[in-house]
C-alpha cells in the first residue's frame, strides 16, 4: 500500500496538483456499479464471524460481484444492526434484513433447508436480500439496486459507507497489481469547473477527474487524445461534460499498457468497472487497438451540461 501511496503522490506532483485542491466539492460514498472478476474483499472483525460465511454464500448464488458481500453485510448492520433489531418498523419491515411482508412473499428464500422462508432467520434473510437487489440490478448498478431496496439517498449511502466501513484493510483493485490508497475514491459533489489537463497541451477536462487521469498515467503511460469536447462527440455522452477521455500510448507506454487499462477498467465486456460509466475498446465500433481507448465516468444528470452535479473518482481530491 506504501507503494500506491508513493506512485500517487508522484503522479499528482508531476500534474501540479498538490498544492491545488478542488473548491466547492464535497466527498460522498459513491454507488458501485459494474461486475467483475475480482476476489471479493475479506469483510472485518466488526463482522459476526457466524454470518460471515452467509454474506459470502449469498453474494456467489446470486453472483453479485466482488462487492457483494460486504454489501449485504452494510445492508444487514444498517437494517437491523446484525439482527439487535429486528422490527417491525414503523413501516411494517421485519427480520435481519427487514423485508416487507408483501416483498418477502415474492422474494424470500428457504437458504437452510428447515422447509421454510423466514425473514427471522440469518441465513434466509440474507439470502433473500441478494436475490431481491440482484432483482433490482446489481452489482450492474449498486445505487439503483440499494434505492429499490429503500427508496431514499441517504439510505443508498449509509449502506455503502457501512459496506466499506465492514470491509478488511484494504484489499487492492486486482488485475496487474494495480492498488489504490486507503479511503481513496468516492463520489464528488459540486465543483465541476473545465480545466487545463497538466502536461497534455490543448485538453481540457471536468476538475474533478484530474487526480484520476494524473493516477492511470502513472501506472498506464497514457497520453489524452479528446477530453472535454462540446461538438465532434456523441452529444448525450461525457465528452460534453468533459467527463471522458479518449487515450493512447504515450512516449513510454505502448498498446500493451493501453491493453491493460482496459482489461482492468472492463474486467468482462460491457461490465465495467466503477467509477466508469462506459469503456470503449476491442469489440466496440471505432475503438480497439490501434484506435483508442475510451473511458467514461458515472455521474448524476446534466441535461444542460457541464457541470455534472456529482461524479464518481477513483481517487478523490488530492
Amino acid at each position: 500500500m506504501k507503494l500506491a501511496v508513493g506512485l500517487l503522490a508522484a503522479a499528482l506532483a508531476a500534474f501540479g496538483l498538490l498544492a491545488a485542491p478542488l473548491t466547492g466539492v464535497t466527498l460522498t460514498a459513491a454507488g458501485a456499479s459494474g461486475q467483475d472478476a475480482c476476489p471479493s474483499a475479506a469483510l472485518s472483525g466488526g463482522v459476526p464471524a457466524e454470518l460471515q460465511p452467509l454474506f459470502r454464500d449469498a453474494a456467489q448464488a446470486y453472483a453479485l460481484g466482488s462487492e457483494g458481500e460486504s454489501i449485504l453485510a452494510g445492508l444487514t448492520k444498517v437494517e437491523s444492526d446484525f439482527g439487535h433489531d429486528m422490527g417491525p418498523s414503523s413501516a411494517g419491515a421485519v427480520g435481519w434484513t427487514q423485508f416487507m411482508p408483501a416483498t418477502w412473499r415474492q422474494f424470500g428464500v428457504d437458504a437452510d433447508g428447515d422447509g421454510r422462508a423466514d425473514p427471522m432467520t440469518a441465513a434466509d434473510a440474507i439470502m433473500s436480500a441478494a436475490r431481491y437487489l440482484k432483482h433490482l440490478g446489481a452489482p450492474a448498478d449498486w445505487h439503483r439496486a440499494l434505492l429499490g431496496y429503500n427508496h431514499a439517498e441517504w439510505y443508498v449511502t449509509q449502506v455503502l459507507d457501512q459496506a466499506r466501513a465492514l470491509t478488511a484493510d484494504t484489499a487492492p483493485l486486482c488485475g496487474d497489481d494495480l492498488a489504490l490508497p486507503a479511503g481513496a475514491g468516492g463520489r464528488l459533489v459540486g465543483g465541476g469547473r473545465i480545466v487545463p489537463i497538466p502536461n497534455q497541451p490543448g485538453m481540457t477536462i471536468d476538475e474533478r477527474l484530474v487526480p484520476d487521469l494524473a493516477f492511470l498515467r502513472a501506472k498506464f503511460h497514457i497520453v489524452v487524445t479528446a477530453g472535454y469536447a462540446p461538438t465532434g462527440h456523441a452529444s448525450g455522452g461525457e465528452h460534453p461534460l468533459g467527463l471522458a477521455v479518449d487515450l493512447v500510448p504515450g512516449p513510454d507506454g505502448s498498446w500493451d499498457d493501453i491493453d491493460a487499462l482496459a482489461r482492468w477498467a472492463e474486467p468482462q465486456q460491457n461490465h465495467p468497472r466503477p467509477p466508469f460509466r462506459w469503456v470503449g475498446y476491442d469489440g466496440d465500433p471505432n475503438h480497439g487497438r490501434g484506435n483508442h481507448l475510451h473511458l467514461s465516468w458515472i455521474h448524476g444528470p446534466a441535461p444542460g451540461g457541464p457541470p455534472a452535479p456529482w461524479v464518481d473518482v477513483l481517487i478523490g481530491t488530492p
